[in-house]
C-alpha cells in the first residue's frame, strides 16, 4: 500500500512538540542564552577561495557566531524567541531580548546575506540551517512580543535569499537524502513547507510540492 504522496507536508512540526512549564522554560533558555555570543569552539563550514577569506566567526557571521556553529545558532535564536512568544515573563527576558536585538540587527544580518550571496557559498548550510532560518523568521512574525516585529524584518532579507536558494537547488536534487541527520531531504521541506504556508508564498508552495511529489512518490512501506 503507498503512502500519500508527500505526507510530511501535513504534519506541522507543532505536532510534536512537548508541555513546557514555565520553570523548564527558564532552564531550556539558560543554554542557548550562554552560547548565543560564545565565539569559540567553533565550526566553520566554509570554502576559501584565497587568504582574504580567513577570518574569525564572528566577523564572518556576526549574527550567527555562537552555540558552535552555524545552524546551532540560528536554532539557538529561535528557540529563546519561541519561548518567549510561549512564556513572556522568563527570569531572563530582559538578557534576551538585549542580545536577540544585538545579534539581528539590520547591519549583522545584511553581512551574513553578503556571505550567502557568495557564488562559491551557495551550499553553505543546506538545507538544514536554511530552514531552521525560516523557523526563527517565522517565530518572530508570530511572536506577540514588540521587539519580535522588528528583527523579523531585519532577518527578511536572509530568509528570501534562502528561499530563493531553495527553489533553485529542488530540481537539481536527483534523489532525497534519507539518512537521519541534518541533510535529511523530507526534514527540510517539512519545515520549509510551514514557512511557505505562513508567508502565502505560492512559488515557494509549488516548488515543494512538485520536487516533493517528484522524490516521494515511488516509496512503498516506509517505516514511519
Amino acid at each position: 500500500m503507498k503512502f500519500l504522496k508527500y505526507p510530511f507536508l501535513l504534519f506541522s512540526s507543532f505536532v510534536f512538540s512537548q508541555d513546557l512549564t514555565l520553570e523548564k522554560a527558564n532552564h531550556l533558555a539558560t543554554l542557548p542564552v550562554k552560547c548565543l555570543q560564545q565565539e569559540y569552539p567553533n565550526k566553520l563550514s566554509q570554502l576559501l577561495i584565497d587568504s582574504t577569506e580567513i577570518q574569525s566567526p564572528k566577523v564572518l557571521h556576526p549574527a550567527f557566531y555562537g552555540c558552535f556553529d552555524w545552524h546551532s545558532s540560528v536554532h539557538g535564536h529561535w528557540s529563546l524567541v519561541y519561548l518567549l512568544h510561549h512564556f513572556p515573563n522568563l527570569d531572563k527576558k530582559a538578557e534576551i531580548i538585549h542580545k536577540l536585538k544585538i545579534n539581528l540587527s539590520k547591519e549583522n544580518i545584511q553581512a551574513e546575506v553578503n556571505y550567502l550571496s557568495k557564488a562559491h557559498e551557495k551550499s553553505f548550510e543546506r538545507t538544514y540551517g536554511w530552514v531552521w532560518l525560516l523557523k526563527l523568521q517565522l517565530e518572530l512574525e508570530t511572536s506577540n512580543e514588540p521587539f519580535a516585529k522588528e528583527l523579523a524584518q531585519n532577518l527578511k532579507p536572509l530568509s528570501d535569499l534562502v528561499i530563493e536558494r531553495y527553489i533553485e537547488f529542488l530540481p537539481k536534487l536527483l534523489y532525497p537524502i534519507r539518512v537521519g541527520t541534518h541533510s535529511n531531504t523530507a526534514f527540510g521541506l517539512t519545515f520549509a513547507w510551514d514557512y511557505a504556508v505562513y508567508s502565502q508564498n505560492i512559488q515557494f508552495q509549488k516548488s515543494i510540492k512538485e520536487n516533493a511529489v517528484r522524490l516521494f512518490q515511488g516509496d512503498e512501506n516506509c517505516p514511519f
